[in-house]
């Protein structure tokens, strides 16, 4: 139990992180978590004031990942092309990390939580700020990362499994051209749903 003495909360954020990506979300326990750091459970509640808590730290640690990660790509780009360099590094982020995939997708149990809710402004901020799009042909950048993440969504809970990568990403730059540059087509539908 000497580990105790090296241990400090960004660990512990650490290890929890390391647990969901292995083994999911159900996995992370404070009991599995004490055990992976070998500690006894009652030694987290000083880092952390139960698994609420923790939750919130590991989600906001990887929201702030994605910001960096954004901002580094983004560098260079603007308009439409930062706009699908947007979305497709959001999707990347969320589909290669397990662990702020599965927080986000249970958020109703963290909607309310202050940590996660500024991080997530912070990325919608980042990018307003980066695309500088044409506001009067486009969806706003929540429209579009709502899309972004029900296709996360979608290609996590494996809902179409007879779909190959090429097919899934080709479908979801469709799904964005649409979204960025909306056809005629979608137009005289959006007019005909204002006059109703």
């Amino acid at each position: 139990m000497t580990q105790k003495r090296n241990l400090d909360r960004q660990k512990v954020i650490n290890k929890a992180t390391e647990i969901i990506n292995e083994k999911g979300l159900s996995e992370l326990t404070m009991p599995n978590l004490a055990k992976a750091l070998g500690v006894r459970s009652q030694s987290l509640y000083h880092y952390v004031s139960n698994l609420d808590e923790l939750l919130s730290l590991v989600c906001a640690e990887r929201l702030k990942v994605l910001r960096a990660h954004l901002t580094e790509k983004l560098i260079g780009y603007s308009g439409n092309d930062a706009l699908y360099l947007f979305a497709d590094e959001t999707r990347e982020f969320l589909l290669n990390d397990r662990t702020v995939s599965s927080i986000f997708y249970n958020l109703e149990a963290y909607i309310n939580n202050q940590l996660i809710t500024d991080e997530i402004n912070k990325i919608i901020d980042l990018g307003e700020k980066i695309v500088n799009i044409d506001k009067k042909n486009t969806v706003s950048l929540h429209g579009l990362l709502a899309a972004v993440l029900g296709y996360v969504f979608l290609d996590r809970a494996d809902l179409f499994k007879n779909e190959d990568k090429k097919s899934a990403d080709d479908n979801y730059h469709e799904l964005l051209s649409r979204l960025v540059s909306p056809t005629t087509k979608s137009k005289k539908v959006k007019k005909l749903g204002k006059d109703n």
